[in-house]
């Protein structure tokens, strides 16, 4: 017989508490982690020239602008 009362191993309720931390902070990391990848190819482009600095500077102008675009075609949240 199971006993209905019984609660969950320890791994299993620190597997959902990952998986729940995991799900809200994804995305907040992965835009901290693509801004820092974007400030340093940023440095690489002007090191390597003025002409591959303005066009990385614009790519990531390009890049902000889209996401603002997208952001305000989406429904208003409730």
């Amino acid at each position: 017989m199971h006993d209905r009362d019984k609660s969950a191993p320890w791994w299993q309720e620190a597997f959902v508490l990952t998986r729940a931390v995991f799900g809200i902070l994804f995305w907040p990391l992965a835009a901290i982690v693509g801004v820092m990848v974007a400030i340093g190819g940023l440095f690489v482009a002007f090191d390597t020239g003025l002409g591959w600095g303005l066009l990385a500077l614009a790519l990531i102008a390009a890049v902000i602008a889209a996401f603002a675009w997208w952001d305000r075609r989406q429904p208003p949240r409730a």
